[in-house]
């Protein structure tokens, strides 16, 4: 019998999906009993509160044991039902973040209770059981995301720019949440006034213990505990800056190799490819994954082998002169490292159209997300780009969009886009291509309303009424930071390859500085390649680690 769900259908008309929920068989407990401590309870006893960090992993041996949680809005406590063989928690298992829930056992029952210390240690030796309990805690997140278990509510204020960055964040991190507009539904008046809000509190995030009015990423992310201690004082083996596909993949082979690894990004794991509605071409997925998807099992993957992802954790500057390398963060704190990858991939360009800034998340768009497209239902839009990312995007939004307007400079596709794009893009009744076309201006008062583009050919100008603008055409490479420390070439991406075949091709004109995807002077522009160099770049740093 799989765990219940009780309390909660009248708000979440949902069933618990089966692989969330999974069983260890009996030849699986007794493997664990080695690992944990058997406690049997006469009466029912807390075994950890929600919003502890660093719970441990209880598994149900006889009895009933309860993971619940309040209701952000009214408390009103909510729960499952976990039955022998099953076992508590989700992707806090594999880091230092606050548990979305709370648990406890009933009276009568019987948990094995593995420490935190040897949690790592029991999933690699039992790799049966190391992998039902991976798959299971990544579906029991992608439920509790579904439906907002255990997670925030954000009172946004209509369609503003603050509520929906918020939202775009809280999704990119898979953290549950849920939304209630203020101009669209009464409850949202009502929790104004009861929670003592004003207007200009909004948007503000919610939770069962605290409140956040009109918060900052950065805030938010402390707050929820996803920018992790990034613990000075400590010298790390290895640290990663960025937590696009080569930054994950560096992770996941140094972690994995016994490495003591620290992963930093500034938003959220996936990079550029986190936004990609759907890779199609990337080898094992033959009907394709989201970048969203890849990201996040990559971010497990990597934290499952002990490495640390820190999100909202900013490079700001390298001491590149003297070993360990030390890294200034945008918080005034410091990360020294004995080994540096460069691994920043490069940030979104921007349209040299008067205004623009002032639509970026009113409709203007850098992304084509589930949110992006909730947002568009049955309208049309314009999308700018001519490569494959754009192609995916269009082909994405035609399904959710009424119509897809594709604006691209040159006269045909076939130079920019894989060819498969090129002949489904070419086929589809709900995409037009317009070649030789740029956006000359932008128009709207609070929101975006109307957008102009021109034809180079024979410079007749259109202006088409549109909500939502999306931008995908290319990135710079995000190398300020760096500064004088490693040779950069006149586009600013990281040169590589220098000296001998010891050193590898991944090395910068820096020893114990590498560099590896988009970022990279010359690399391939792919995800595949990323990935790729990402591994490969661990066997030079084990070399230079072996010098030190």
């Amino acid at each position: 019998m799989m765990a219940t769900f009780e309390g909660i259908e009248r708000l979440h008309p949902f069933t618990v999906p089966p692989g969330a929920y999974a069983k260890l068989s009996p030849d699986q407990l007794a493997n664990a009993a080695r690992y944990g401590i058997q406690r049997s309870y006469t009466s029912d006893t807390r075994l950890y509160r929600q919003g502890e960090r660093a719970a441990d992993l209880y598994i149900v041996l006889e009895g009933i044991v309860q993971t619940f949680w309040p209701e952000p809005i009214n408390g009103e406590e909510q729960f499952i039902t976990l039955e022998p063989g099953e076992f508590s928690g989700e992707l806090n298992l594999l880091n230092q973040r606050e548990t979305l829930i709370a648990a406890r056992a009933l009276k009568g029952s019987s948990v094995l209770r593995i420490p935190r210390e040897r949690l790592r240690e029991f999933l690699i030796a039992q790799p049966d059981i190391g992998e039902l309990v991976v798959r299971t805690i990544v579906q029991r997140r992608q439920w509790f995301v579904q439906i907002g278990v255990g997670g925030l509510t954000l009172i946004a204020d209509g369609e503003s720019s603050h509520s929906e960055k918020l939202a775009r964040f809280l999704a990119a991190n898979s953290y549950p949440f849920r939304v209630i507009d203020t101009q669209r539904s009464s409850d949202g008046q009502a929790i104004i006034q009861e929670r003592g809000l004003r207007d200009s509190d909004l948007p503000a995030v919610i939770s069962g213990k605290w409140i956040l009015k009109r918060p900052e990423l950065r805030a938010l992310a402390d707050k929820l505990g996803i920018s992790e201690d990034v613990r000075e004082g400590i010298t790390w083996d290895v640290l990663v800056v960025g937590a696009g596909p080569a930054g994950l993949a560096t992770a996941v082979y140094a972690a994995s190799e016994g490495l003591r690894t620290l992963v930093l990004d500034n938003y959220a794991a996936g990079g550029q490819a986190g936004t990609s509605s759907r890779i199609e071409n990337y080898l094992g997925f033959s009907n394709g994954i989201s970048g969203a998807e890849l990201a996040k099992q990559a971010q497990v993957q990597a934290e499952k082998f002990g490495a640390t992802v820190a999100i909202c954790r900013t490079a700001a500057s390298i001491d590149c002169s003297e070993e360990p390398f030390l890294v200034s963060l945008d918080d005034d704190s410091t990360v020294a490292a004995r080994s540096v990858v460069i691994a920043t991939g490069a940030r979104y360009r921007k349209l040299n159209v008067k205004s623009l800034e002032r639509f970026e998340g009113t409709g203007v768009h850098y992304s084509a997300t589930p949110i992006d497209a909730h947002s568009c239902l049955g309208l049309p839009v314009v999308m700018v780009g001519g490569g494959n990312s754009a192609g995916q995007a269009a082909m994405f939004l035609s399904t959710r969009a009424s119509h897809v307007h594709m604006l691209i400079r040159g006269p045909h596709l076939s130079s920019t886009m894989s060819d498969y794009l090129v002949q489904r893009i070419h086929a589809s009744k709900s995409i037009t291509l317009h070649p030789c076309s740029e956006v000359v201006s932008l128009e709207g008062s609070s929101r975006l309303s109307h957008v102009t583009w021109q034809s180079v050919a024979n410079e007749e100008i259109t202006r088409f009424e549109t909500e939502h603008l999306f931008v995908m055409i290319g990135a710079d490479p995000c190398t300020a930071w760096l500064r004088d420390c490693v040779d950069l070439d006149p586009n600013g991406f990281v040169r590589t390859s220098f000296g001998s075949e010891e050193r590898g091709l991944f090395e910068t004109s820096v020893r114990g500085i590498f560099a590896v995807g988009d970022v990279r002077s010359g690399s391939v522009k792919r995800v595949a390649s990323a990935v790729g160099e990402g591994s490969v770049v661990v066997a030079a740093i084990h070399r230079h680690l072996g010098t030190l």
